[in-house]
């Protein structure tokens, strides 16, 4: 059985055996392994997948297995600031690059991704003077210089002082200005811990109107954007993070399961609101 099949298997928690022909066979119906682009599942080293470490101090990421899946945990320590261009912000990151993000004009992707709050993650404080936030995933604008990712995963505080001001888990995308960037929101809920969030994307990269990002959580639809998902002439790149605002004390955010592929069998472990199921290919 090839190791890119073996390895995209893996990333959704399938156990393969071989049929007397050669064939993988399984007790359920097989994901799209043949339409996989890129699989990350931690089991040796993130760096084997191409991500490279956005750190402090080196050691603060490191390999978990937490509620059946391998994953890298990113922990940050009071004084984290001054990360890759954080300023007072503490961060503890994973860069994937432009071309293995394979993000550019054009390009039509689905997307999978699993993210956990353990015990120790902390919330950001809620909002007086200043907003407080966290940003635990993100397709990152390719130029450097000011403004919002194109896409990120927020976790707001968990209350906020005014109806104005999000709070919990919310996806974000950015575009137009790169430097004033038009934002547009979606709420996905409270954070809970110690449970496996299991995001899909479907997104077409643009600049453009053609544009569109739609978003799964565990399988419910909970984003459906039309317009720009890029800065005019630039791509993106993708972030596994623990980025946020300085909080006085050790957070940690817990990913396993990057996955690309050309359709939502490649990617996704559940069947998706509005998308028919999709049968793999033998």
């Amino acid at each position: 059985m090839p190791f890119a099949v073996r390895l995209a298997a893996a990333a959704f928690g399938i156990s393969l055996c071989l049929a007397p022909d050669g064939r993988a066979q399984t007790a359920m119906a097989r994901p799209d392994l043949s339409s996989v682009q890129y699989s990350c599942t931690f089991q040796s080293s993130w760096a084997e997948c191409g991500f490279g470490e956005q750190a402090k101090v080196a050691g603060r990421a490191s390999l978990v297995n937490v509620a059946g899946m391998t994953g890298v945990r990113l922990h940050t320590e009071p004084g984290d600031s001054n990360v890759a261009g954080s300023a007072d912000a503490e961060r503890n990151d994973l860069r994937l690059s432009q071309a293995a993000t394979d993000c550019y004009e054009g390009r039509e992707q689905w997307w999978a991704h699993s993210i956990l709050f353990p015990g120790d993650y902390v919330d950001p404080p809620m909002s007086t003077t200043t907003w407080n936030w966290c940003v635990v995933f993100d397709f990152h604008n390719s130029a450097p210089g000011g403004g919002q990712a194109n896409f990120q995963i927020n976790a707001w505080p968990p209350s906020a002082l005014y109806p104005d001001r999000p709070t919990g888990l919310g996806f974000q995308v950015a575009y137009g200005s790169q430097s004033s960037p038009t934002v547009y929101r979606a709420p996905i809920g409270p954070v809970v811990r110690n449970v496996w969030y299991d995001f899909v994307y479907h997104v077409k990269w643009s600049s453009s109107g053609d544009g569109f990002f739609t978003a799964w959580v565990n399988g419910a639809k909970k984003m459906d954007y039309r317009g720009p998902t890029l800065y005019a002439g630039q791509g993106c790149y993708l972030k596994l993070a623990n980025y946020h605002t300085t909080l006085g004390r050790a957070s940690s955010v817990i990913h396993a399961r990057v996955i690309r592929g050309t359709t939502p069998g490649a990617v996704s472990r559940t069947p998706l609101e509005g998308v028919p199921p999709v049968i793999g290919k033998r």
